[in-house]
């Protein structure tokens, strides 16, 4: 078999070692018509290799291309001069080495045209005189004026500078004037400006830096590119046929069952109205290379910044995500000062499109896939208690026998029992609201690996949580400081079970008292 590129985003490299390239190159194509051009993903999800796919093909490599569909395609392979503006590997929130890294990057293309005449002068992070913006004006006018072609110019991971300072607001101000200033002159030179795209992982419109650029076409919600980053299923099914064959023999399994198992772990983002789903991308590459189901996309490190902006949000409900209604212009809430984390959280890739409802002009929301719901739920558990990741193991082995043997005593029994012995951070049993206990039960059992489901909608309400097993349905209502026989008669008077009558699976009934006092369990009914 063909070697995976895991972790690599250089198309040339990959193409140049033999390793498996899934071709996206007709999409590409259709891109590549356009002028000027804006693309929102979530991290690692091959927009850096888009990026350098692009180039590839704007340089005219055609050898590259061969066996792909843009082979068929491209009948006028022609060479441009192309620069590449990525602030992927800036990790830093200092303004004086934001500064500094946006300057080297200009110097090395600087000297690549001439404009510097030695080496270590593009590499020694100086600034001259000239700002930012007369130093990207005087590149692309002299890649003009050198090649006597039109320049293409590709910009990747745009916001990576402002998302590093999403809670300083003075320096992230800072970055602001001086991103700003780099990309004032694009619009300016567009009679020499053959192409441009711009990635990122939140929206143009959510940080104003391109303020006068407004001719970039959005192709962030378009079912025409929604498969351009990620790997459909039948991708996964045929280029990347050998390696789940590989991955399916480990495990014994038949290719379907593979696939399957694969898709509940990866896939589920879809990125517009009624476009095809997608896999993940790195963590499919990591579990077929390594052969393991494993949380690979949040091992790869979840951003300092979702867990300072959930603390920030102290009403933030995470029990509340699965199906969350959101209008289409809230995707471009401003996220420069965040007041509503939803479209942050999708843009981030922790949320994806699971419904679109065009006669309110309304997406549902929710967690892609199995990955995303226990990371987010460990990154939880990390933040609202973090004592609960000591010593739990026991526990949550406990719980995940009693879903197995379809015990709801001793589930619940368990619950009750993990959650009197964690310290809460304040002294004030007031301070704690429904939400936040149930924020630790749903974090609790989706650590565990168990499929649970919260705010399902019926035609009479909605249900709490669903914890969903293979023998049975464990629908879940909950009170704090009342009485577990008011949650359970919700339940009946509402006919939640209704919903799931046709599953041909047990059905539990689970009303459960939350006690601020205790700040546990106090009480269930079950039938």
């Amino acid at each position: 078999m063909r070697q995976l590129p895991v972790g690599i985003q250089t198309f040339d490299k990959i193409i140049n070692k033999n390793m498996v390239y899934v071709d996206k190159t007709e999409l590409i194509y259709n891109l590549a018509k356009m002028d000027y051009v804006f693309l929102s993903r979530p991290r690692r999800f091959g927009k850096s290799l888009l990026i350098s796919t692009l180039q590839s093909y704007f340089e005219g490599k055609k050898d590259l291309f061969k066996g792909f569909k843009i082979e068929n395609l491209e009948k006028d392979w022609t060479e441009y001069p192309v620069i590449t503006l990525s602030f992927a590997s800036c990790k830093s929130d200092k303004i004086d080495e934001i500064r500094k890294f946006v300057s080297i990057m200009l110097s090395r293309i600087e000297f690549a045209y001439n404009l510097i005449d030695k080496e270590e002068d593009a590499n020694d992070g100086k600034e001259p005189n000239t700002k930012f913006n007369d130093r990207l004006l005087k590149i692309i006018n002299t890649a003009y004026q050198q090649t006597g072609k039109q320049v293409v110019l590709l910009i990747d991971e745009y916001d990576a500078l402002m998302l590093n300072t999403i809670t300083d607001i003075n320096t992230q101000k800072q970055v602001r004037v001086h991103m700003n200033n780099l990309f004032s002159p694009i619009k300016d030179l567009d009679p020499k400006l053959r192409f441009v795209l711009i990635t990122g992982i939140t929206k143009l419109s959510q940080m104003s830096i391109f303020s006068t650029l407004n001719n970039l076409t959005d192709i962030s919600l378009l079912d025409d590119y929604a498969t351009i980053c990620g790997f459909t299923e039948d991708e996964v099914k045929t280029q990347l046929k050998s390696h789940v064959e590989n991955f399916a023999s480990k495990f014994n399994l038949p290719f379907d069952e593979a696939v399957a198992k694969l898709k509940q772990r990866y896939d589920g983002y879809h990125f517009s109205e009624s476009g095809e789903g997608v896999f993940n991308p790195f963590s499919l590459l990591k579990a077929l290379n390594e052969r393991k189901l494993e949380n690979y996309w949040f091992k790869s490190a979840t951003p300092s910044s979702l867990i300072s902006l959930l603390k920030a949000n102290e009403v933030f409900k995470i029990e509340s995500m699965d199906n969350i209604l959101m209008e289409n212009d809230r995707f471009d809430t401003p996220v420069e000062q965040i007041t509503d984390l939803i479209p942050f959280l999708y843009q981030s890739g922790y949320l994806t499109i699971k419904g679109y409802y065009p006669e309110y002009d309304q997406y549902m929301i929710g967690f892609p896939n199995q990955e995303v719901r226990y990371g987010f739920s460990y990154d939880m558990i990390r933040y609202l208690a973090p004592a609960a990741l000591e010593g739990g193991s026991i526990f949550r082995r406990q719980i995940v026998d009693a879903v197995r043997d379809d015990n709801p005593e001793v589930l619940l029994q368990s619950l009750q029992t993990f959650l009197s012995k964690i310290p809460y951070p304040d002294a004030d049993p007031e301070k704690y609201p429904e939400w936040y206990y149930q924020n630790l039960l749903y974090a609790i059992l989706a650590t565990c690996g168990l499929n649970v489901h919260s705010e399902i909608r019926t035609s009479s309400g909605r249900i709490d949580f669903v914890l969903f097993s293979p023998k049975s349905i464990f629908l879940f209502e909950f009170k704090l400081n009342k009485t577990p026989e008011e949650a359970l008669s919700q339940i009946n008077e509402k006919d939640y079970a209704d919903k799931f009558s046709f599953e041909g699976r047990k059905i539990w009934k689970i009303g459960v008292n939350f006690s601020s006092q205790k700040r546990t369990l106090d009480g269930w009914k079950i039938e």
